[in-house]
């Protein structure tokens, strides 16, 4: 091997050395192809060729490298696709002083940029004693600009727009991706109406066995994963005057609620004489509750529900909303849905 040749092969251990693997590659790659025989003044014109060939990639990709980095030391991690953040909870450890807004994240097992999805991370509230939340569902119907999921039906009552079931006698799902981002901690709230006659946990024999893959409530339902489902939170709706929720005082008509979901539920119910006065009180809103019902408002962490799981998870979440009668019968609508990971 020539002088020249041992050049050559320095100045390429050394890039390789320096750059990452992936832009290595891609700058060797990139070079013209060369004769791998070099002899005479073929050789030195050859591989000076070669050498400027490297030069000028090397130095478009380190220029291209340069400013990313100047971008993301300037503008933080999560600011652009180029250096994104692995969570939302990573931001808020690193930088503090950050606001909440979106922020680019990578999903896991992935180590392309062109991977990186921007997500909303609420970088201020400490929500079950933690910060840095992210965000995976946001509905709110008073926006216009907002519509109902594909699986839901718009429906309006008053000045109100609200997503409702799309069929009778079941529940219909939306599902919301995490991006396979661990968490273990899980977060959100509600705002619903019912319609006409809804019956908390009872059930009319159409969820038979009623188990949690079936329609076991009037109401949303609040899960992760699938086959088998696992349960967060559910969100129940009765009437007259919620007297088919367990938290009603007279527990004479009151169904329990499931083994299955155990204490992570919230009922509500509201009476009125016809079915559009039950659009004038929201469900699950602390200090909405009738007398009767006085008990069922008595978390303080209404309209929130907070859980803790004992392992990191990376199951995308499901919002059912479920009811066993026709939708002439009974529906649960909603306004506003938001759930957060961390």
């Amino acid at each position: 091997m020539s002088y020249d040749s041992y050049g050559v092969l320095v100045c390429i251990v050394f890039v390789w050395s320096v750059l990452p693997s992936e832009t290595t590659f891609y700058t060797l790659q990139s070079l013209p192809q060369q004769p791998t025989t070099l002899s005479g003044t073929d050789s030195c014109f050859n591989i000076t060729q070669l050498l400027d060939s490297l030069t000028l990639n090397l130095t478009h990709l380190i220029s291209q490298q340069v400013a990313v980095n100047i971008s993301c030391i300037l503008n933080g991690m999560g600011s652009n696709p180029q250096c994104p953040a692995s969570s939302c909870k990573a931001i808020a450890a690193a930088f503090p002083n950050y606001t909440s807004g979106y922020y680019w994240i990578l999903p896991v097992n992935s180590t392309n940029t062109s991977t990186a999805v921007q997500v909303y991370c609420d970088l201020i509230r400490y929500l079950n004693g933690s910060r840095g939340w992210m965000r995976v569902a946001y509905l709110n119907m008073s926006d216009p600009a907002q519509s109902c999921p594909s699986n839901w039906t718009t429906y309006t009552a008053g000045s109100y727009r609200l997503c409702g079931r799309s069929g009778n006698y079941m529940c219909f799902g939306v599902d919301f991706t995490t991006y396979t981002v661990p968490y273990y901690k899980i977060s959100g709230w509600v705002k619903g109406f019912q319609y006409y006659t809804c019956d908390g946990f009872r059930r009319y024999g159409t969820c038979s066995p009623c188990t949690l893959e079936a329609n076991y409530v009037d109401g949303v339902s609040i899960t992760r994963g699938r086959n088998p489902r696992q349960h967060l939170w559910t969100y129940a709706a009765s009437q007259p005057s919620g007297s088919w929720c367990p938290c009603y005082y007279n527990t004479t008509n009151a169904w329990p609620a499931p083994s299955y979901i155990g204490s992570n539920w919230y009922c509500g119910g509201q009476s009125g004489g016809s079915v559009s006065n039950y659009f004038n009180y929201p469900l699950w809103q602390s200090g909405t509750c009738p007398g009767m019902l006085s008990s069922c408002c008595a978390s303080s962490d209404l309209p929130w529900f907070y859980v803790t799981l004992s392992v990191n998870v990376t199951d995308s979440l499901e919002v059912r909303l479920c009811a066993d009668e026709l939708l002439a019968n009974e529906d649960v609508r909603l306004l506003n849905l938001e759930l957060y990971v961390y």
